[in-house]
């Protein structure tokens, strides 16, 4: 039974594919942090595009649409979630269509994008919308508590791999971790280690530490609320963290595992974690710890924005934002998806040539414009607080901890991160559709032990 009482709406495909199309989704979850490796990025039998990782994605898409109506609402909560992602998926498609034209001129300035018409399209179009079907899959799919669980326990043994997998090149390639003590991390110390990381795992240091924002919760839950066995994962993806020179991840997760043990009311937990860093940190002074007091506080240095925020303030959101608002198309409607690659100041000397604004919220309004960034805006906000009401009556450990999930993905929008689907952001769309879905269950409980009444349940549901 669905969350209003009723049968849900399935083709009849049999149980045992239905059940394959769940191991394959799982899977499809589990090799997220390891898409960019080198044994998943070679193209099978040289045909463009068959890595295993865009296979695997068709499949979970072929049982999304053959073995359910992905689009077909069972209950309030849903319908509006389907709508809200519908919209979101417009929005999405319209910027990629009108970047389709700049490819090459992409192409000449990020080299990471193909040239070509065909090839931009399957790269830069197709595989980040592969991300959103998890939002989908979960909601129409896996439904029940015991399903939401199993997605936890996926999530975290493959942040865990990656963490063992990280450690233990880091302890291989010791010269990564002695290089930053003699003065400080410099420019070239953070090379090195993002050499490291787009080496072996095919993404920037910065994209493997938006993987540990999003997924340290919730192995601080299964912590907290399976005991012992979980301890030791946790305490591997923290010193993942600690050796990663990522500033915006260690806040981020700092700040997220905080709010989750504050809204749990595990204060004497919270006071031992952050004891406990204090003495790691006077004892042994890891990586991003030496790259978060490296930055604005230099002998002669002058504490300001844009030292703290190295360098994003004047060579890149402010020359960014005046080009934009000086010209009335760019600032109603933007450039379309990688907006920051049309920028005229290109090659002029006074804007840091990256492939992202490292604000998502800037690099949205590089997109789309200031009409949809207002729109953005709004629908984060409302989001927000309806989250926050939610969690507030469910008191559900695992809600909060997807809640604190998002609330560190919402820290790292500031110096990074995006809207739009990529690779940093892609635990949020699973994340998103658990949340959504333990606010059902919830409500579908509070319906069944009330007294028999006439009272039509999607009325408890969408209350």
């Amino acid at each position: 039974m669905t969350h209003n009482g009723r049968a849900p709406y399935h083709l009849t495909l049999p149980h045992s594919v239905a059940q394959s199309g769940t191991f394959f989704f799982l899977l499809f979850l589990f090799i997220w942090p390891f898409q960019g490796a080198l044994f998943l990025t070679d193209n099978l039998f040289d045909i463009q595009g068959f890595k295993p990782f865009n296979l695997l994605s068709a499949v979970v898409l072929a049982y999304l649409v053959f073995d359910t109506a992905p689009l077909h609402a069972t209950d309030k909560i849903e319908r509006a979630s389907i709508r809200i992602f519908l919209l979101y998926f417009v929005t999405f498609a319209i910027a990629l269509i009108r970047s389709v034209p700049n490819a090459p001129l992409l192409h000449s300035r990020f080299p990471g994008i193909p040239g070509s018409y065909v090839d931009f399209v399957l790269s830069a179009c197709i595989v980040p919308t592969f991300y959103t079907l998890s939002f989908l899959f979960i909601l129409r799919r896996m439904c029940s508590f015991q399903e939401l669980e199993k997605i936890t326990t996926v999530i975290c043994l493959s942040i865990l791999l990656l963490s063992i997998s990280f450690v233990a090149l880091v302890l291989m390639n010791p010269s990564v971790l002695l290089s930053g003590h003699a003065g400080g991390m410099t420019d070239s110390d953070r090379d090195e280690m993002a050499q490291l990381c787009i080496t072996y795992f095919g993404s920037h240091y910065n994209v493997i530490g938006s993987m540990f924002i999003s997924t340290v919760p919730l192995l601080l839950y299964r912590a907290l609320t399976r005991g012992a066995l979980w301890i030791a994962p946790l305490c591997l993806s923290l010193l993942a963290v600690l050796l990663l020179e990522s500033r915006t991840t260690l806040v981020a997760v700092a700040a997220s595992c905080s709010l989750f043990l504050i809204l749990r009311r595990r204060f004497g937990i919270l006071v031992f974690g952050a004891g406990a860093a204090g003495v790691t940190s006077l004892v042994w002074r890891g990586p991003t710890v030496d790259a978060l007091l490296s930055v604005g506080f230099g002998s002669g240095s002058v504490v300001s924005a844009d030292t703290l925020l190295t360098g994003r303030v004047d060579y890149i959101w402010r020359p960014l934002l005046e080009e934009w608002t000086s010209n009335i198309g760019l600032f109603l409607v933007g450039a379309g998806r990688y907006g920051i690659g049309t920028s005229q100041l290109w090659n002029t000397g006074t804007l840091l040539e990256k492939t992202v604004a490292h604000n998502a919220i800037i690099e949205f309004f590089l997109d789309c414009g200031v009409i949809l960034t207002g729109v953005a805006l709004m629908f984060l906000m409302a989001g927000t607080v309806t989250a926050w009401r939610v969690g507030r009556r469910l008191n559900s450990d695992l809600y909060w901890a997807l809640f604190a999930s998002m609330f560190g993905c919402g820290i790292s929008m500031a110096t990074g991160r995006a809207i739009f689907p990529t690779i940093e952001n892609m635990y949020a769309f699973p994340i998103i559709a658990m949340m959504i879905n333990v606010a059902r269950l919830r409500y579908l409980d509070a319906y069944r032990s009330r007294p028999k009444t006439n009272q039509n349940p999607e009325e408890i549901v969408a209350r």
